[in-house]
């Protein structure tokens, strides 16, 4: 990675970061959440990449950070087990692993570096030999015990890393969501049938909760909290038919503080997540009394927020309460925290970029500045930010740490594009290209679908004409200002910028040019298409790929390239796009000249 800021544009940007006392917040816990399972946020991560993300922390004046950890689930998320956490049971140990280029999960096709195309893998870490982008607990293991055992060596490093910076670290799993290899050994007693989740009363559950528990005490040493989120799909597979005595018995006794959710899943739900969060807080407590204990969920209406005001009226006053804000962070959190803050700890987790435009820019200042200043009104103990990158995403999250130093002072969202972008940029830049992040923010106009937790298909990327015009419009006036920049690294900011906007407006193009094929080919497995004019649209197909600037879009975003994070989406781009593009030449190039 290349262009990094100069000493001076980092002078500029620390005078931003500190003029604000820590001290002087309202919140006593301010951090992040930076999430596991993109190769574009920390799954890819070494050492030294969590010490440059620990370091930007502590300027920032943020003290908290938390993990979060897959261990299988519904949906896509079955077979997703990451090590962070060794969760044994009955001697069996679970497959797991973080993702890198060789792994399919979350929409990625396996792809070598040695593949990548217009030599993009010299770009690449590699490490010990290996044909693979990844962190080195990922692509240097030669057995799954080494996959757990180097993770967690880098986790706990990083535990280590963050006390040093008096940094509080918080590592959390989905209760009630086993590895896909536990229904094979666990007694089949032990699932509530219909709904297909495990039973919290009965003896494997517990055991397998406890392990659970226990490994992260053994792995992680001075660990300060154990974070127990509800699936963001748990109880989406089916109504409760069957379920031992003691689950009975507890849904008798606990629906009574559920019932204003209003539908008998909800009331379920409920008393199986009191169930699971009740004997984790018994168990932490007399295992490790100093490890405190914290909650949390996805905040759409058919997950956590709906069961808070229940668990909060059955559950010890010790145990924090979180919930990320609703819709992907487009909406803020839910009022009732405030009331239920009175009494508990309640933290507000807004979002620093949605997962489902990970492939563009997110201007989202504004939205943090209400978020953060909301939290505040509320009174709430505290406030985290979920994000996947750190390039992208700097302005947003340096905003977010001035916004919780003190939120009364918090300057306009305008106020600091002009400040953010006088360091990034330089005077000769920083007007222009404020007013355009500034309008971008206001209106939430520079949105494309990219969602990376799905395989690519050709609606990702795709631009209003309007917005194409004007993205078009904006890049010419941007570029003509570059040769007035005359700082080295603010002109490779400015360069960074461009970038941007060109791959935005590159990656519309592409996607038009492959949707002919695409659409042709589904239709023809499909036996949909037409004898008659299948010949046409054939060679339309063909015509439309061929123009397809492919390159030009791999070579844009490898221009920007200067992080891990970016690194991680160019690797996507090429075991997405690429993979698909090279798919459908060959579908092209052997169809017939009638349907199938």
């Amino acid at each position: 990675m290349r262009r990094l800021p100069s000493i001076l544009s980092l002078v500029l940007l620390h005078g931003l970061l500190t003029a604000a006392d820590p001290a002087s917040s309202p919140f006593h816990i301010r951090g992040t959440l930076p999430w596991h399972n993109f190769l574009s946020g920390p799954t890819a991560w070494d050492e030294e990449d969590y010490a440059k993300y620990l370091d930007h922390l502590k300027r920032l004046g943020l003290n908290y950070v938390v993990f979060h950890c897959y261990t299988g689930g519904a949906e896509r998320y079955a077979p997703y087990v990451e090590p962070i956490i060794r969760i044994q049971y009955r001697d069996v140990l679970p497959l797991g692993c973080f993702d890198t280029s060789l792994t399919a999960r979350w929409g990625y096709r396996s792809l070598r570096l040695s593949e990548f195309p217009f030599d993009t893998a010299k770009l690449f870490p590699k490490y010990g030999g290996a044909d693979a982008f990844g962190a080195k607990c990922a692509v240097l293991p030669k057995s799954n015990d080494e996959h757990y055992r180097m993770a967690q060596a880098l986790m706990k490093r990083v535990v280590e890393m963050a006390h040093e910076r008096g940094i509080q670290v918080g590592i959390g799993f989905e209760f009630g969501i086993h590895p896909p290899e536990f229904p094979s050994v666990v007694p089949p007693g032990s699932w509530i049938r219909g709904a297909n989740i495990p039973d919290p009363y009965h003896p494997a559950s517990i055991e397998i909760l406890r392990n659970t528990i226990d490994d992260l005490l053994r792995a992680y040493p001075g660990l300060d909290w154990v974070w127990l989120w509800l699936h963001e799909h748990t109880m989406h597979v089916g109504r409760a038919t069957s379920a031992g005595e003691l689950f009975r018995a507890a849904l008798e006794r606990d629906k009574k503080h559920f019932e204003e959710a209003g539908n008998p899943d909800a009331i379920i739900t409920g008393v199986w997540s009191l169930g699971y969060i009740q004997q984790a807080h018994d168990y932490l407590a007399k295992r490790a009394p100093k490890v405190r204990l914290a909650i949390s969920g996805w905040g759409g209406g058919a997950q956590l927020p709906g069961l808070l005001a229940g668990l909060d009226r059955a559950l010890p006053t010790n145990i924090v309460f979180s919930c990320l804000n609703p819709s992907q962070g487009w909406d803020p959190q839910p009022p009732f925290l405030a009331e239920i803050g009175k009494h508990r700890p309640v933290w507000a987790i807004p979002w620093l970029e949605g997962d489902a435009r990970l492939w563009h820019l997110q201007p989202r200042v504004s939205l943090l500045r209400e978020h953060v200043t909301l939290a505040a009104r509320q009174k709430l103990d505290g406030v985290l930010a979920i994000h996947w990158r750190t390039e992208e995403i700097r302005a947003n999250l340096d905003a977010f740490g001035r916004f919780t130093r003190n939120p009364d002072a918090a300057p306009t969202m305008e106020e600091f594009y002009r400040e953010d972008c006088e360091a990034q940029f330089g005077k000769e830049a920083a007007a222009p290209v404020a007013d355009k992040l500034a309008r971008y923010d206001r209106e939430q106009s520079l949105q494309a679908y990219s969602p990376e937790y799905y395989p690519y298909d050709p609606g990702w990327g795709r631009l209003k004409p309007e917005l194409r015009a004007r993205l078009t419009n904006e890049l010419a006036e941007l570029s003509q200002l570059a040769p007035k920049v005359k700082d080295v690294s603010r002109k490779a900011n400015l360069d960074w910028l461009l970038a941007n906007w060109e791959f935005t407006l590159l990656l519309d193009d592409v996607s038009r040019d492959l949707e002919p094929a695409y659409r042709l080919k589904d239709r023809w497995l499909a036996e949909l298409t037409e004898t008659n004019s299948f010949a046409a649209e054939l060679a339309e197909a063909r015509k439309a790929l061929q123009a397809a600037p492919v390159e030009k879009l791999i070579r844009t975003f490898a221009r920007r390239v200067r992080s891990k994070g970016e690194l991680g989406e160019l690797s996507a781009i090429n075991q997405k796009v690429w993979l698909t593009y090279r798919e459908l030449g060959k579908f092209l190039a052997e169809a017939g000249s009638a349907p199938k």
